[in-house]
């Protein structure tokens, strides 16, 4: 796992503290190697010091856990609250960092039982995680090859009468007869439906009238994901849709050429990049951020947004994902995934969108 539970280690000091208690079950993972705890109940805390790492867990999973994590940490069935105060005693830790993840009530019954003080400790691993390694990167690689093959396979399958759930359906099919599961709930917007940006998958068939197809999905490989996004024209769309069309891939463009790798305010400086290439051909500016990190999960760090300060460098996979959104009219996305190697911007999902027309 490529040292990652030392590299932590190093960072407590930085945090002025002595622990950190990680409840959240992709970091858990990320750390670990260990996939299979539940993203909505809780199953496992790791816990780690300066000098060991204990991930506290049940008999349902002991076993597998055993097989799958480092070596330089222990895992353990006893009850975590009662052992974690065991070795803040032994160790005289003071200060113990959580994450956001642990509800209250858990951070509760932990201070009442602990002799130690608790810090929040804001994206500490989700920072780390940010950076990726030559492994990570080539499984979020063939998580984009999926999500390519995918799209082009769809092309075909859209006609008049088909319904967004019926396309949406033969997207998910695809992923996974190829090997892949859903990194997310597919969007598949037919006409007006598409100037919602996260429009709830419908009934609505595709007729001679819509101008607009906007299909946003992504396949995971591995446990990583992929995102991308594109919109296609009928052949009843107007002057008005093909100017939006146009418009939102020049912005994708001018943000992606405006990223200069390890500058300062450069996920932001993106984002205002593509706003403005909107504002100048008379549009408002994106409604929602122009992009995000991809990795264990579709969106985490960094974030590309007007007041953003993230600053991506070598190692940051992230989409950019500029939009026009008109009311009762239609909507144009496109996204596509980057990732910066060697101060080089590379698009790594690579389906046509110049502007097709079905």
């Amino acid at each position: 796992m490529d040292n990652r539970i030392s590299k932590l280690q190093a960072l407590l000091d930085d945090k002025k503290c002595s622990a950190i208690l990680i409840s959240s079950p992709i970091n858990i993972e990320h750390l670990t190697g260990f996939s299979n705890f539940s993203k909505y109940e809780r199953e496992a805390y790791l816990f780690i010091t300066k000098l060991n790492a204990l991930l506290f867990t049940d008999a349902r999973y002991i076993e597998a856990v055993e097989k799958i994590i480092p070596k330089e940490i222990k895992a353990s069935t006893k009850d975590p609250v009662e052992e974690i105060g065991k070795i803040i005693k032994r160790q005289q830790i003071q200060k113990i960092g959580f994450e956001k993840n642990l509800t209250f009530a858990e951070y509760k019954e932990f201070k009442s039982e602990i002799e130690a003080n608790f810090t929040l400790l804001d994206n500490v691993i989700e920072d780390l995680r940010s950076i990726k390694t030559l492994e990570e990167i080539e499984k979020i690689k063939k998580a984009a090859r999926l999500t390519d093959k995918t799209f082009s396979y769809i092309i075909k399958k859209i006609k008049l009468g088909v319904s967004e759930k019926e396309i949406a359906w033969e997207i998910e099919k695809f992923i996974k007869e190829n090997g892949g599961t859903l990194a997310f709930d597919t969007i598949a917007a037919f006409g007006a439906n598409s100037s919602i940006p996260h429009h709830l998958t419908s009934n609505k068939k595709l007729t001679n009238s819509d101008q607009f197809i906007l299909l946003d999905f992504g396949a995971k490989v591995h446990g990583y994901c992929s995102d991308m996004t594109r919109t296609i024209l009928t052949k009843n769309a107007g002057i008005k849709a093909k100017k939006m069309y146009q418009t939102v891939f020049q912005a994708q463009e001018n943000a992606a050429k405006s990223i200069i790798s390890g500058k300062k305010n450069n996920a932001a400086n993106a984002a205002k990049t593509a706003n403005n290439t909107l504002i100048k051909a008379g549009f408002e500016i994106i409604p929602h951020g122009l992009g995000h990190g991809i990795g264990l999960e579709v969106h985490e760090t960094p974030h590309l947004h007007p007041k953003s300060e993230d600053i991506l460098t070598s190692g940051d996979y992230f989409s950019i994902e500029p939009g026009i959104y008109i009311p009762k009219f239609g909507g144009v996305r496109i996204e596509d995934d980057y990732l910066i190697t060697k101060n080089k911007v590379e698009q790594i999902t690579k389906s046509p969108k110049n502007l097709i027309e079905i």
